[in-house]
């Protein structure tokens, strides 16, 4: 079984290269290639969830192989429980969105060969356990995420693939300094880029001189870190970038930036900047905290001055990843468990709300609740279209963290960890949830209630495709809203590892 990451990891690349052999005309052919490419991806992903073993917080179905042997750089892949999730809901996501781009018709070979390398890239950055290898994987996602948002994106795309480009890169630049310093810092050792080797600590007590002062190495360099992985959350005010990407990008590009590459950020927190240095983590947890209260009230009254209701969804993925960074803060072990599980949720969740976007922009070819002119957007739609209703509702009522859904227990869970460490903070975050309240449900009154637009009135309701893709992330909100187990099974102990090594500083 320990090869099964390798399958997981370069199937896509597979699925890619078939769908550039296969002739440009044959876009059926095409999209057949990535739907039974990233189906059999979902099946291995499963399958692993089958095979996890969930009494341990080691890496499993390890693979290491040398590759840049002078300077001890392995490919090396493994995953634990806050991975499993991550995989699952990468490889559900990918193969949604392959079904949402049914009807994509401009340069169709194009269009899914980056999907799948896309695809395969966010693997790499969840499986690699080499610092070197992980960078690799990050700085190569931006490649296709770039044309994807700048080519088959909305009217100012290229401005916001340039935006959202030149935001991950400049993250990235801090985060390589800070892999060359940990390099120089183990002596350039056999284990200089071993994500696993470098974790427990051992940096707290060097200090490094810049400008003439000496410093702690180990606080230099968690912020050079932090810097890298916040601005991918993103943590205000790192976060301009989100809304441009998100609006201009296609539906599933939206669906897989807000459901996957989000995450890619609070990932880095658990897997490096957190674990390698936990003395300087525990130190900023005020100010991670504080950002992440931030987060959660700005994107919350942003997104309720949206008229496009794409905006509006944007904004929330800031307020909503907002209360992970608050998890993660806690340090507790409610607090980071919610954190991992709202990463999963949320990424259920909003993918819910982009695709609803998405179907409805497919009829109506615009997002306004209310237009620029003042004229009516959307309206009534509640009257004409009831099963893209009854789908709408689910998926908001998730993203407002309603219980008996998904959304509820890791909120749940974020506040019940961060209220005895910041109390005041908890008080204030709960003003977040009423407000993303508020904006959803008068999101829904004004887009479902009312007269209908005459403008839309020969909309179509969903047809089985748009159906069939849904499905799963309703069953995914409710059933893990009822029954969260299955989720916090397979990362408790990961996630407790991470939690006793905080707690010794």
């Amino acid at each position: 079984m320990n090869g099964i990451l390798n399958w997981v990891l370069w199937l896509p690349i597979i699925g890619a290269v078939a769908v550039l052999l296969a002739p440009k005309a044959k876009e059926n052919v095409i999209r057949m290639i990535t739907l039974v490419t990233t189906s059999v991806t979902l099946l291995l992903t499963v399958l692993l969830y089958l095979k996890f073993d969930t009494s341990t917080a080691d890496m499993q179905f390890v693979t290491k192989i040398p590759w840049i042997t002078q300077f001890h750089i392995n490919y090396h892949l493994g995953i634990d429980g806050i991975t499993m999730l991550m995989t699952f809901l990468n490889a559900l996501l990918f193969f949604i969105c392959t079904l949402s781009s049914w009807t994509v018709e401009k340069n169709v070979k194009a269009y899914f060969a980056l999907l799948l390398m896309l695809q395969s890239t966010v693997f790499g950055v969840f499986f690699a356990l080499d610092f070197f290898l992980f960078y690799v994987y990050w700085e190569v996602m931006l490649i296709p995420m770039f044309f994807l948002i700048g080519i088959w994106g909305g009217e100012n795309r290229e401005y916001a693939a340039i935006k959202f480009f030149l935001y991950t890169f400049f993250g990235g630049v801090f985060m390589l300094i800070g892999m060359v310093a940990l390099y120089y810092a183990t002596g350039k050792g056999p284990d200089s880029f071993s994500i696993l080797a470098l974790q427990g600590g051992k940096f707290v007590k060097e200090t490094i001189t810049l400008f003439g002062y000496t410093l702690s190495f180990e606080h230099v360099f968690f912020w050079f870190l932090f810097l890298g992985f916040a601005i991918k959350v993103p943590v205000f005010p790192f976060h301009t970038w989100l809304p441009h990407a998100h609006v201009q990008a296609p539906t599933a590009v939206s669906v897989i930036l807000a459901g996957v590459l989000l995450k890619m950020g609070t990932y880095g927190f658990l897997r490096i900047a957190f674990p390698i240095f936990p003395q300087a983590a525990v130190d900023s947890s005020t100010i991670i905290a504080v950002l992440g209260l931030i987060s959660v009230i700005y994107g919350a009254f942003c997104a309720m001055a949206q008229d496009d209701v794409k905006k509006l969804v944007a904004y929330s993925s800031v307020s909503h990843m907002g209360f992970v960074m608050l998890g993660l803060a806690a340090m507790t072990s409610q607090g980071m468990n919610g954190a991992v599980l709202q990463m999963f949720n949320h990424g259920t969740s909003t993918a819910m709300m982009f695709l609803l976007i998405g179907i409805i922009y497919e009829r109506s070819h615009h997002r306004w609740i209310v237009k620029p002119d003042g004229s009516k957007g959307y309206g009534g739609l509640a009257s004409q279209l009831p099963k893209y209703t009854t789908v709408f509702i689910i998926g908001m009522f998730a993203s407002m963290g309603l219980p008996g859904l998904s959304g509820f227990i890791s909120e749940a869970l974020i506040f019940l960890g961060i209220y005895p460490r910041f109390t005041t903070i908890t008080v204030i975050a709960v003003i977040g949830l009423l407000i993303g309240a508020a904006y959803l449900l008068w999101m829904f009154k004004r887009m479902f209630f009312g007269e209908p637009n005459p403008d839309n009135h020969d909309f179509d309701d969903m047809n089985a495709r748009e159906v069939f893709y849904m499905i799963p992330l309703c069953i995914c909100v409710v059933v893990f809203g009822i029954f969260p187990s299955p989720l916090l099974n397979v990362m408790k102990v990961s996630v407790g590892q991470l939690v006793d090594l905080l707690s010794k500083y």
